[in-house]
């Protein structure tokens, strides 16, 4: 029997409705009536739970819209049927966004009613047989996960796949686990992103080839599809695995641009020993972090290799020679050999994303030191943004440091070039000719270069060996020693000279770079006769 509701302000109608109706006979116990939408809601806040709600749209108090709203937040498996007179009709159409199951237009019949009751059980009748399909789903999915990582007798094991329905007709068996090639969440967004394409590749893997015979789909506890196969011996096991798995990583490509990786166990005798299968088929997985995206690993196919290191610091240095020698391909074939040399070795991930940190901060310390830090700031910002430990595959983390170089070559690149040279040669001619200008900045050459100030900053820096204002007071500071050795010009006036508006700062930068207070250099070039008599 299902339980209803029934929420209706007009007293003759409930009664009619409660009294002239023979709802035992329709699969549904008597309705609990209520007299407006705030009774009916209080009723289910108490515990009451109707499988069907049949409400009024006009009520005092709260109106039916009300009180759908309230059953779609509380108990949105409820179906909601609206009455309405026909003079309502528009004021009805609002309940279809609230996703009513149905409205009827007052006055209603009893045969009208009879017709939408056999509706309603017919409806609940078929999601109570999909509830019930979907739990015996969840049960059977459970025993699967237990076959493939718990230790379980054959008695229990043959029993339960009787239950099930199970049947591994052939001689061997063998488990291949399917994962998409995404990177490690980041936060609960890409980690609900990566759930709900798991589901995906589960059902499609269902889809596909759930209804093979000696083929099981199950959705493991961590979001891992896995296909369990059976066959007449080990070869044919391989085939099929290998076949599934490439069937269910194309067609998943191919209609949500995913890649997929797979990993083959080996062949096992009993069920019993299933789950030896299911962890060499895990391990093999976990390789696609050498072998790349979209691959299909088989256990019995993987060399391990251990106790073997790989010389990176030779390497590192290879890669910076070659970029300070800007020798474009000499930085791809060191890159191209570390790599090599990391995925030959099966070196850890781990510390493959560590030495992958560790060049990419080396190459942004030489590019700092060669085109000065602020030019640098722009490949340090890339770099912040890279998630170095979350990447699924060795391929992608040499595109990472690919690129981190590839933008540091065109760094160097640029402020070693010809034209660089040519707009340094211009700034240090305008720099001579208006060094005595006291408003003379960094703005002032940008704008008469027309460039930008960092990239006047970096190729300045890389050709001079000095920072703007360092090589402005160089420049000032000469003229000024010229100026008080063979003139007899004062303090103040050689500081207004060369472009000081303050004497004392003049004197202070003076002695910074000569040793001297102006007075003491003018003394000491007379005593060394340069003064002119």
């Amino acid at each position: 029997m299902y339980r209803a509701m029934l929420a209706e302000d007009e007293p003759e109608v409930l009664d009619a409705i409660l009294e002239t109706i023979r709802w035992e006979e329709h699969g549904f116990e008597k309705p609990l009536g209520c007299r407006d939408g705030r009774q009916a809601i209080e009723e289910i806040e108490g515990g009451f739970r109707p499988d069907v709600l049949i409400t009024d749209i006009c009520m005092p108090f709260v109106d039916g819209l009300g009180v759908t709203q309230y059953i779609n937040e509380s108990l949105p498996d409820t179906i909601v049927i609206i009455l309405t007179g026909y003079e309502e009709f528009g004021y009805a159409q609002k309940a279809i966004k609230l996703q009513v199951y149905d409205y009827i237009l007052k006055p209603v019949t009893p045969d009208q009613i009879n017709a939408l009751l056999d509706r309603l059980r017919e409806e609940l009748d078929t999601r109570r047989l999909r509830d019930i399909e979907e739990s015996a789903e969840i049960v059977a999915d459970h025993f699967l996960n237990q076959l493939l990582t718990k230790q379980m007798s054959p008695d229990s094991i043959e029993e339960r796949c009787k239950l099930h329905k199970f049947t591994f007709p052939g001689e061997r068996h063998m488990v291949a686990v399917l994962d998409l090639d995404l990177p490690t969440p980041a936060d609960v967004e890409a980690t609900s992103y990566l759930e709900l394409m798991r589901y995906g590749v589960h059902n499609i893997a269902s889809e596909l080839v759930g209804n093979r015979e000696g083929v099981l789909v199950a959705h493991g506890r961590d979001g891992i599809t896995k296909l369990i196969v059976s066959a007449a011996d080990a070869d044919r096991c391989y085939a099929l695995c290998g076949e599934l798995a490439r069937l269910v990583a194309n067609t998943i490509h191919r209609y949500l641009s995913l890649s997929v990786s797979a990993g083959i166990g080996g062949p096992v005798r009993t069920l019993d020993n299933l789950r030896r299968s299911h962890s060499q088929a895990m391990t093999a997985l976990g390789y696609r972090f050498f072998y790349g995206e979209g691959s299909i690993i088989r256990e019995v196919d993987i060399g391990v290799r251990t106790g073997k290191e790989v010389d990176y610091a030779s390497r590192e240095h290879r890669i910076l020679d070659a970029l300070k020698a800007l020798d474009e391909a000499g930085v791809r074939e060191a890159l191209e050999d570390l790599f090599h040399q990391l995925a030959a070795n099966h070196i850890a991930f781990a510390r493959c994303s560590l030495y992958c940190q560790k060049l990419i901060l080396a190459v942004l310390g030489l590019t700092a030191d060669i085109v000065g830090i602020q030019e640098v700031e722009a490949l340090e910002k890339s770099w912040s943004q890279l998630d170095i430990y979350s990447v699924a595959t060795l391929g992608r983390l040499q595109e990472l440091a690919t690129e981190i170089c590839d933008k540091a070559f065109a760094l160097l690149e640029m402020v070693r070039s010809d034209s660089a040279s040519a707009q340094v040669q211009k700034a240090q001619q305008y720099i001579k000719e208006h060094y005595s200008d006291q408003k003379f900045s960094l703005n002032t050459i940008t704008e008469h270069l027309a460039i930008s100030t960092s990239y006047f900053s970096a190729i300045f820096k890389s050709h001079t060996g000095s920072t703007f204002v360092e090589y402005l007071t160089k420049v000032r500071m000469e003229k000024a020693k010229q100026i008080l050795a063979f003139t007899d010009r004062r303090t103040y006036e050689t500081a207004e000279d060369v472009g000081f508006s303050d004497p004392h700062y003049f004197s202070v930068a003076f002695k910074r770079v000569t040793g001297m207070t102006p007075k003491k250099y003018r003394e000491h070039c007379k005593r060394e006769g340069v003064l002119r008599e």
